[in-house]
């Protein structure tokens, strides 16, 4: 004998658990391009504000020649600035004072499509610090510094002790942004090839999974086929073996039943073997009716139609044992079905309704509407069944009554099944049984 090991996941868990992968493998594809665009964009504005800075202090220099003579030091980092900008260094400057005034600015188109408010609003800091700033044209990467220039030793002594200190002011510089807004675009583009590759992982797992159920389903639906066909084909062979001296005895039953005194003990007996005769030939009947591959002729039809039809075949005894009837619940909903198969069906269920309501009761009949289905709910306010007698009531010759065959429910299931439905018993010993039956309402 083989032994098999179970799967280490069952299937039930199958689809959350490939789910969770997907996920997670496409968080971490989205992390990392995401690291490492961040890190190509921080060393992009590293390189540009190193570059800002180098001509911040060039400024600065230019600032400390000049601080002697007052007058001339503005000039002084003007030309300088412009020096750079004519040599493709730089493409915009800017002298702001404390006050949030422009004490000096570039002459260029581009300084003049640069929104003045931006610029001033800039915060005064001591270290070197950046920003983007948009222009009609193009956006320019702004490298900026607070600076003051030192103080001359002499301004401590004599005369120029009363001069007042050069208030400081930022020294802005922009430079071409490109490389940097090249590298934000890379970044989107790669967060999104990232996302877009994460949902197709995300599809491509729940596509695997809805067609791996459905072949899982097909392949068990022809496995039950075949082991169907393969039992009808067995039970064929012995209903017809069985059914022919079963007429037989019944025969041979109704001719001594004639012959016989209408008073007497033989005539009883072989009313006694004609019903047993009658019983076995019903046994035969439902198990080839359980082995047999379901053959619909489906119709669209209306559930409650059919809740009504099978009612009114057990109204006479649901009368005969003071049961109540409220069909009330019902809604008149369409569905795809084999009418006379699901009327079998529901038929059985409800004369083991009335059965289990001996001292009578009631009987309620409701409908359910879904989405993509309807359930059909049948309540009885019977003697109703242990959790273990529900567990089994779906096997084949499994019974609680001592007059039944077992066959019965399990022919309802079939029924149900081969009209793509599901059937639910729920039931609590002394209270009553409920039985749902829910259909699709597409074929």
């Amino acid at each position: 004998m083989m032994n098999t090991c179970p799967d280490p996941v069952p299937w039930r868990f199958m689809p959350k658990v490939l789910t969770l992968v997907a996920v997670l493998v496409a968080l971490v594809l989205m992390v990392m391009t995401l690291q490492g665009r961040k890190s190509e964009q921080e060393t992009m504005a590293r390189i540009l504000m190193a570059q800002g800075e180098s001509l911040i202090k060039a400024a600065e220099a230019g600032r400390r020649m000049g601080h002697m003579n007052r007058g001339a030091h503005a000039f002084r980092v003007a030309g300088l600035m412009d020096e750079m900008m004519d040599q493709g260094a730089l493409l915009f400057w800017a002298i702001i004072n404390t006050e949030g005034q422009v004490e000096a600015m570039s002459e260029s188109q581009l300084s003049k499509s640069i929104d003045l408010q931006m610029l001033t609003s800039l915060e005064a800091s001591p270290d070197i610090a950046w920003a983007l700033a948009p222009s009609d044209a193009e956006q320019i990467f702004l490298v900026y510094r607070t600076s003051r220039p030192p103080q001359h030793p002499m301004h401590r002594h004599g005369p120029m002790r009363a001069m007042r200190p050069e208030a400081p002011v930022t020294l802005v510089v922009g430079l071409d942004a490109s490389v940097y807004v090249h590298a934000t675009h890379k970044d989107i583009l790669a967060l999104a090839m990232a996302s877009g590759l994460g949902l197709t992982l995300i599809f491509a797992g729940w596509a695997s999974i809805f067609w791996r159920r459905k072949v899982a389903a097909l392949e068990q639906e022809i496995r039950k086929q075949e082991h169907l066909a393969a039992l009808g084909t067995l039970a064929a062979g012995v209903a017809h073996e069985i059914r022919n001296p079963l007429s037989s005895i019944k025969g041979f039953a109704t001719y001594f039943l004639e012959k016989f005194d209408p008073n007497s003990k033989d005539r009883e007996l072989a009313q006694v073997m004609i019903g047993e005769t009658e019983r076995l030939n019903r046994v035969v009947s439902d198990l080839l009716a359980l082995t047999h591959p379901s053959d619909l002729h489906r119709e669209k039809r209306s559930i409650k139609e059919l809740a009504v039809h099978a009612l009114q075949l057990v109204a006479a005894d649901c009368q005969s044992q003071k049961i109540t009837i409220d069909h009330s619940g019902l809604k008149d909903v369409m569905v795809s079905m084999d009418f006379d198969r699901l009327l079998q069906g529901l038929l059985n269920i409800l004369l083991n309704a009335v059965q289990a309501m001996p001292q009578g009761g009631a009987l309620e009949l409701s409908t359910t509407l879904h989405k993509e289905s309807v359930s059909l709910h049948i309540r009885d306010r019977g003697l109703g069944m242990t959790p273990e007698d529900v567990a089994h009531i779906f096997d084949p010759y499994f019974t609680t009554k001592s007059q039944g065959t077992g066959l019965g429910l399990p022919i309802v299931r079939r029924i149900v099944e081969a009209h793509g439905g599901q059937i639910v018993v729920q039931s609590i010993i002394n209270t009553g049984t409920q039985v749902t039956i829910t259909l699709p309402l597409k074929e």
